[in-house]
């Protein structure tokens, strides 16, 4: 059984390899602390018998406005509905928070996340050149809650 329950800074270690077998990069574990310490609500985990297997990383961009920054799976748990899971709690999270808006940005050649993301009510507002490490654009994406 799947459980969402929020990050602990013992989990980095767990975060960093679903971001290493899921999105292929490497960050440093300060990164997670800092997102952590920005907005906690918004960093949540999604564990099976005992084991985390995916996460979403969020903070928010002032009072109204949450930013996605990760969303992973690891791949052996993909279709699942371990993402729509997570970002059904985010949602609840935000709500209670007082945002109505959740953004996020996409590698413009994820059509798996592009498609993931339309079915969740994200639509497409403007890209971003060379936003990622190895110079690739991304795709803008917002939804607004309760809509």
């Amino acid at each position: 059984m799947i459980v969402t329950r929020p990050f602990s800074p013992t989990d980095i270690p767990n975060v960093m390899s679903i971001v290493k077998d899921s999105l292929g990069e490497s960050y440093p574990p300060s990164l997670y602390l800092t997102i952590h310490n920005l907005w906690p609500e918004g960093f949540l985990m999604a564990v099976e018998d005992g084991r985390p297997v995916g996460f979403v990383a969020s903070v928010t961009i002032g009072s109204k406005i949450a930013r996605v920054l990760m969303l992973a799976v690891l791949r052996t748990n993909r279709r699942r509905y371990l993402g729509r899971t997570l970002m059904r709690t985010l949602y609840e999270k935000c709500t209670l928070s007082g945002v109505d808006t959740v953004v996020l940005e996409v590698r413009k050649s994820n059509t798996e996340a592009m498609t993931f993301y339309k079915r969740e009510g994200f639509e497409t507002f403007g890209e971003v050149k060379n936003f990622y490490s190895n110079g690739e654009d991304a795709w803008k994406m917002m939804k607004v809650l309760g809509t």
